[in-house]
């Protein structure tokens, strides 16, 4: 009978396995100081919350019939309608879909952005009324934000 030896060994060296952990430490570095800045989650958390409420808004005149008013300050964004669905009259503020219970405004901007004003009137097409692009622009971080009301169509563009 022969007996023969396999001396092939299986596995990784202590040299690479220290190179490995090396990159990774060196990557979670750069990955966690993007991770944890709150203020730019809570910006782009208030940039697309916007951006929602003026699609809503578009399509609440359009199924409601009357216009809806988009008001966008620097600091904050509100929905409003008028209470009998007449021109200029824009009293009510429109509720959140969410849970209709709360108003549907937001006025918790993070630290350090800042909003272009607009107001935005949607008629019962849900077409702006003034028929003219408008351009809102979030800025304040690395990258500012924006995003288009078309005049022509309505079409909410990010």
């Amino acid at each position: 009978m022969i007996i023969v030896k396999n001396s092939h060994f299986s596995g990784f060296s202590l040299i690479e396995l220290v190179v490995v952990m090396l990159l990774l430490g060196i990557l979670s570095l750069f990955a966690m100081g993007r991770l944890f800045d709150q203020n730019q989650f809570a910006a782009r958390g208030f940039f697309d919350d916007m951006v929602t409420a003026v699609r809503f808004a578009q399509k609440l005149a359009v199924s409601t019939g009357c216009e809806v008013q988009v008001l966008i300050t620097s600091t904050s964004y509100q929905l409003r309608q008028s209470s009998s669905c007449t021109a200029g009259d824009f009293t009510n503020l429109v509720p959140n879909p969410a849970n209709r219970a709360n108003d549907y405004l937001n006025n918790d901007m993070p630290d350090g952005y800042s909003l272009s004003s607009a107001t935005i009137l949607f008629n019962w097409l849900g077409v702006p009324s003034s028929g003219v692009d408008t351009v809102v622009t979030f800025s304040g971080g690395s990258t500012p934000l924006s995003f288009t009301v078309y005049g022509q169509t309505g079409l909410v563009d990010v």
